[in-house]
């Protein structure tokens, strides 16, 4: 059993470190976005051992199952971890679909706008909802978690970019680096004219 985690652990580092090698969608994504969550989750971690925030997203996350205070304990503390990364997993595939629609280039514009996005959807708005029970309260734990989503959108959708196999966001890249027709470039400044603005505008004999 330990040789074969061996051999899966060792085969995910090739895959991490040569990249290029992902060529299913829903793989990507989801270790795209698993890696962004754990960079966030240090980043958190860090900025909470420093006293720049209250809270720590696995004891928001784990909140979901169990009141507020029990997440401090340590089973209940690695559960909500789970699931926050679980999280970060499921919204890489967001990631893979902004890419092949609107190209790989401006990742890091493009990953920065998808942390705003998940923790807008995921925390602010579950804690309005209620469906985090954990609440933070003081102002730098607000901004600690910008910066915190900003690190994950943006590890997400340069790993998301390291790993992708060059077949995966080859449409839309081709048709990124197409120069257009001159044909198209006609159609935009001239328009046929129609057949009722020709006959107002025949002279009559």
């Amino acid at each position: 059993m330990l040789i074969n985690s061996y051999k899966g652990f060792n085969k995910l580092w090739i895959i991490l470190k040569r990249g290029k090698m992902l060529k299913d969608t829903v793989a990507l994504g989801v270790v795209g976005g698993f890696l962004g969550a754990v960079a966030m989750a240090l980043s958190n971690s860090l900025i909470y051992k420093a006293g720049k925030t209250e809270i720590r997203y696995a004891n928001i996350a784990g909140s979901i199952f169990m009141r507020p205070f029990r997440t401090k304990q340590p089973k209940n503390f690695v559960l909500g971890e789970m699931f926050h990364l679980a999280n970060g997993s499921a919204s890489g595939l967001l990631m893979v679909q902004i890419f092949k629609r609107f190209g790989t280039d401006l990742a890091l514009l493009k990953g920065s706008m998808l942390g705003m996005f998940t923790w807008e959807a995921l925390y602010t708005a579950g804690q309005r909802l209620g469906i985090y029970t954990a609440k933070p309260h003081l102002t730098k734990t607000g901004y600690s978690a910008i910066w915190n989503n900003f690190v994950y959108g943006v590890v997400t959708a340069y790993s998301i970019r390291w790993l992708a196999h060059p077949s995966v966001f080859s449409a839309v890249e081709h048709n990124a680096t197409q120069p257009e027709s001159t044909d198209s470039i006609k159609n935009k400044f001239y328009q046929e004219p129609k057949l009722e603005d020709v006959e107002k505008y025949t002279p009559l004999h």
